[in-house]
């Protein structure tokens, strides 16, 4: 299981993501996805964090911006939204 980030950025700088964004997501992902973790006080931006059952690295963060465009061209609210990124966070190894 591969934890991933989506880093997305307002249309403008100061929209908010929709209340409904982990359902909007939940519904546009493949059953690879495990759990949805929104973090809208993220600073400079919004972080959307997608545990995703799959292979590789690679694969988990090509799978979350597909979640992520999938979601985003089913919500008008969305469209305008931009991702920024969609990778894996690199955790310091004092946390092993």
């Amino acid at each position: 299981m591969y934890l991933v980030h989506l880093a997305v950025s307002p249309p403008g700088g100061d929209a908010c993501l929709p209340a409904e964004i982990r359902q909007l997501l939940e519904a546009t992902a493949p059953d690879v996805l495990e759990h949805v973790s929104v973090h809208v006080q993220s600073r400079p931006h919004p972080v959307i964090g997608l545990f995703l059952r799959v292979a590789s690295l690679n694969e988990a963060e090509s799978t979350a911006e597909l979640i992520w465009v999938r979601a985003a061209a089913a919500c008008p609210q969305l469209a305008d939204w931009g991702l920024r990124r969609a990778e894996a966070p690199l955790m310091h190894y004092e946390f092993d």
